[in-house]
């Protein structure tokens, strides 16, 4: 297409485009970024700035650098683009409102609570009246309260929200979709982290059994596996936590790359419950081998 149609031919931004989402859907966010990047400077000049094909372009990219941990670099491109689709779009449109859920997911990224749920709150009124309680970005925002919350300790909030999400998700999009199943596994951290082991291990039980059968690579599969280990061991089966544990660690370590960089969330907890259960089971000694080693050696020890 560059040879024959030209960098420049819609046809082939939208393959740019479409490789790009590839690569980000397998983790190669920096070759995403870096095509993305391309893409959006040619918009910009031939289609101008606030172009809805430049505009998406300019979204796709700041995701780009969120994945990344870019997270100034988002937050920056993200504002341009959110004033641009307030003035052009308006500030009900579905459109804007994504962006203002992205930003302040940004926000809490950074750390500022108080502007992320103040963001957050106004999106939610917007999308509860304009676009309905179970349309998917109003779901999506109900999810950024839930992780926001989890993020601040915040669990018995966090668990509301999860849970509205959850229900939402089975009505809508059915039982064994993938966004359902993500959303079972945000329910069961809720729980966990509250020490409500027997409310979350069910939970964790489903989504582990759906990506063991549809998805068995993906990293959301280790992340199921090690909330269920620490189900089991906060219930004190500590022999049959062990293994899951073990191997939901070193199954999202193994995937790391392929992560957008806040999922390292989940995998900084997998190591804390590992220590955990050594420390409630009477073995002090692995327990300070976890705290003590470097990741390589964790990798070793897991594979034990």
């Amino acid at each position: 297409m560059r040879r024959v149609l030209g960098p420049e031919h819609p046809d082939t931004l939208n393959s740019m485009r479409n490789l790009a989402n590839v690569y980000c859907s397998r983790g190669k966010f920096a070759q995403a970024e870096d095509l993305h990047g391309q893409a959006f400077e040619i918009m910009r000049r031939v289609l101008g700035p606030e172009h809805p094909a430049t505009l998406n372009s300019m979204i796709l990219l700041a995701t780009d650098y969120y994945s990344q941990g870019k997270y100034a670099q988002a937050e920056g491109l993200l504002s341009q683009t959110l004033l641009i689709q307030r003035r052009v779009l308006g500030s009900n449109h579905a459109q804007t409102l994504g962006s203002m859920s992205d930003l302040a997911g940004y926000y809490l990224l950074d750390g500022r609570y108080a502007q992320a749920e103040a963001l957050y709150r106004e999106t939610l009124e917007i999308e509860r009246r304009t676009l309905g309680p179970e349309h998917p970005q109003t779901l999506g925002t109900l999810s950024g309260f839930a992780g926001m919350y989890q993020r601040q300790s915040k669990y018995p909030l966090a668990e509301t929200y999860a849970a509205q999400v959850l229900t939402g998700q089975q009505h809508t999009l059915g039982p064994e979709h993938p966004d359902t199943m993500a959303s079972a596994d945000d329910l069961a951290l809720a729980y966990q982290s509250q020490g409500k082991f027997a409310e979350s291990e069910p939970l964790a039980r489903e989504a582990r059994d759906f990506y063991q059968k549809k998805q068995p690579d993906d990293w959301q599969r280790f992340r199921a596996e090690s909330l269920l280990g620490a189900s089991l061991a906060g219930q004190k089966k500590y022999a049959e936590a062990e293994p899951l544990l073990l191997s939901g660690y070193q199954g999202m370590l193994a995937r790391k790359n392929r992560m957008a960089v806040p999922d390292w969330y989940h995998l900084d907890r997998a190591s804390e419950w590992i220590v955990q259960l050594y420390q409630a089971w009477g073995k002090p000694e692995k327990a300070a081998e976890w705290v003590r080693h470097p990741k390589q050696s964790k990798i070793a020890a897991a594979a034990k």
